[in-house]
């Protein structure tokens, strides 16, 4: 909802193959949100980057990846420190590779996470736009829905305590909202994210409670789409959102158009946070 760019790693031994798929890549948008692509021409140099900028491996939606480079198998040792050494399950990893004699496709989809496996000669600009396309909806799902257990899971272990619940929600709203690179840390702009049980303001980021709560009202007064039962959303021409179930809002600035799985993943986990906030005092 709050991205500015898709990252999306190159990993390859071969100079010429960046360029040509940033040719093909120019002018992707996913969602409405343009690509940052990086070249790393091998494991090691790819390794080094995830290891040393911390910030960017949760960041990575989808990487290319060719499998000889440095060794025969480098590209699937990547794959394998990416899945098991990183830890990360959501960036959707693709081997591209010029010697599929090597690397069995059959043989690699069974024996590493991977989500596809082409060769280079199949690379054509509609292979890329297509990978590229549905891996960051899928990058951005896994994220979405993620985020959103962890959520879950944080207010409701604060169960009977709505100053806890009101605390926890503003923190991760601010962490959600700053982005830090090393020792530094730049907050989002023109982004406001507000939870509104009943006619408070339980937490929020950018605007103030008067604010959000005229947003919610004008919102309200649209028909909306429906979600849950007794839920609905809602999406202004200046793609401002608003998703309610029963007593319980989110208002919110976004920065591009969402598909309807996002305000259906917000309907549930709001419905789920009123109740515990209803069963708190």
């Amino acid at each position: 909802m709050f991205q500015k760019e898709w990252e999306i790693l190159i990993v390859d031994d071969e100079p010429d193959v960046f360029e040509v798929s940033r040719l093909a890549l120019k002018n992707v948008r996913v969602y409405g949100v343009p690509l940052k692509l990086r070249y790393c021409a091998s494991r090691a140099e790819a390794v080094e980057l995830l290891n040393t900028k911390s910030d960017y491996a949760p960041a990575l939606a989808v990487a290319l990846i060719d499998v000889v480079m440095e060794t025969d198998t480098a590209g699937l040792e990547l794959c394998q420190f990416i899945r098991e050494e990183r830890h990360n399950q959501f960036t959707q990893l693709f081997i591209r590779t010029g010697q599929p004699g090597i690397a069995p496709q059959r043989e690699v989809i069974d024996r590493y996470e991977i989500n596809g496996y082409f060769t280079k000669a199949e690379a054509t600009d509609e292979k890329l736009y297509s990978m590229i396309k549905s891996g960051v909806r899928q990058y951005y799902w896994s994220v979405l829905t993620m985020g959103v257990l962890f959520t879950m899971r944080n207010v409701t272990s604060a169960l009977g305590s709505r100053e806890r619940i009101a605390a926890i929600l503003q923190r991760l709203l601010d962490e959600a909202f700053h982005e830090r690179s090393g020792e530094a840390v730049a907050t989002y702009t023109n982004v406001n994210f507000s939870y509104i049980f009943g006619d408070e303001v339980v937490a929020g980021f950018g605007w103030n409670a008067e604010t959000a709560l005229a947003a919610r009202d004008r919102l309200d007064g649209s028909e909306g789409a429906p979600l849950v039962p007794q839920g609905k959303y809602v999406i202004d021409e200046g793609n401002q959102l608003l998703v309610k179930v029963g007593q319980a809002s989110i208002v919110a600035t976004l920065t591009f158009r969402v598909p309807p799985f996002i305000p259906a993943v917000l309907g549930e986990a709001l419905s789920s946070h009123h109740a515990v906030w209803q069963a708190s005092s």
